[in-house]
């Protein structure tokens, strides 16, 4: 019985330890970069999500305006957390439509963003409809 518990405590060793290293890093960062924030902005003409990483949120947020997007949400991140965002939404089939971090503002993808905490602001109760007419019919 306590070689099984060794063999537990042992497999648990590692995870734990790259737990660790993963928060202290996020920490660290946090500390270097004070101003990091990751944020979600939503256009509704296209039903475009545009998700990033900033450290002067005022000239994005201007500057995705004048793109016609709208600012959801924002909290204290870091780049790295952007990009493994990225990479985690790639890697289960969500590709970004026409720039890195623009996606359709699909439910599957909110409800995948909410589950990994990226902040969504009102857009959690969004429901987006894949059967929306569209703007021009081929005649």
């Amino acid at each position: 019985m306590t070689s099984s518990i060794d063999l537990f405590e042992k497999a648990l060793q590692a995870p734990t330890m790259e737990a660790v290293i993963a928060l202290s890093e996020r920490v660290q960062t946090l500390e270097a970069n004070p101003e990091g924030v990751v944020y979600t902005a939503y256009r509704a003409i296209d039903q475009t999500l545009l998700i990033g990483y900033t450290e002067t949120l005022s000239a994005s947020t201007t500057e995705h305006q004048q793109r016609g997007f709208e600012l959801m949400d924002a909290r204290r991140g870091t780049r790295r957390e952007e990009r493994l965002l990225l990479l985690t939404l790639k890697e289960i089939g969500i590709h970004s439509t026409y720039c890195e971090g623009c996606f359709d503002a699909e439910t599957s993808t909110l409800a995948h963003l909410h589950q990994l905490g990226w902040p969504l602001g009102r857009l959690r109760s969004l429901r987006v409809s894949k059967n929306t007419r569209k703007r021009f019919q081929r005649g």
